[in-house]
């Protein structure tokens, strides 16, 4: 029982680091909770047109993500330290035309033994302790704060925007206020900012209401309007751009700030 305890308190202690220190380091729950780009499966680098993503939660003890095709879920156990144990996954079923890198990706995450991390790298290690995955943190968490300003849209869903458009979709964020104005193309639009303190990524917009000009591209600015509705998080990419994210994570929105 001693051992026990002693256990839980070293446990508790190893929470409390922020970050991944170097490899040599105990994994902390910290370290690896949020989400992770897939950069290289059995050391051969991820060529998708979509990019596959693993999320961990591992105070819910639970890993989901992104296949580049289907949406996958399951469990996890951290049982000591940098081991870890994924359960059998569960997906979507959907068929896309590139379903080699969902298989190579669902064998390598049943394969998972053990983990190490360093800075904003991790790797993930099969039974003989050989990498079968290379993660990369997907973005930066920052406060609600950092979102102020005006940004313009650079993709929609994944996509480039439209070129020749004559007004570029764009939204100013006032976190004093709660609100986001903006424009969608054509039309102007107008909302609410909603923020869960609990959930420090966490953002929606609610009641967003646009002018109804007729306008010569209605299908981009739809699309603006429908995949603000759809927000659910945000984060900060390595590019310096803002996403904004569905509840599955996918990231429908990106934005750089307007110069």
């Amino acid at each position: 029982m001693k051992m026990k305890c002693l256990y839980v308190a070293v446990a508790a202690a190893v929470l409390s680091l922020a970050a991944c220190r170097s490899s040599k380091d105990a994994v902390s729950v910290n370290d690896l909770d949020g989400e992770w780009n897939v950069v290289e499966i059995q050391g051969q680098a991820v060529q998708a047109e979509s990019q596959p993503f693993i999320g961990f939660d591992a105070q819910d003890g639970r890993v989901y993500g992104y296949t580049g095709c289907n949406r996958l879920m399951g469990a996890l156990t951290l049982s000591k330290p940098n081991k870890i144990e994924l359960g059998q996954m569960a997906s979507t079923l959907m068929a896309c035309p590139d379903m080699e890198t969902e298989r190579l990706m669902l064998n390598a995450l049943a394969s998972v033994k053990s983990l190490k991390c360093s800075g904003k790298t991790l790797v993930l290690y099969g039974a003989d302790k050989e990498p079968v995955m290379l993660l990369q943190k997907r973005f930066e968490v920052v406060p609600l704060s950092s979102l102020k300003g005006d940004w313009r849209v650079v993709s929609l869903y994944g996509a480039a925007l439209p070129e020749g458009m004559e007004t570029v979709p764009a939204l100013n964020f006032d976190v004093t206020a709660n609100r986001v104005t903006g424009n969608s193309g054509c039309n102007r639009l107008s909302g609410a900012i909603n923020h869960d303190g609990a959930d420090e990524n966490s953002i929606s917009f609610g009641n967003v209401a646009s002018t109804r000009m007729a306008c010569p591209d209605m299908d981009t600015e739809n699309q603006v309007l429908s995949a603000l509705n759809s927000v659910r998080s945000y984060g900060l990419l390595d590019n310096g751009r803002l996403a904004l994210m569905s509840e599955g994570g996918t990231i429908v929105l990106e934005l750089e700030r307007s110069k």
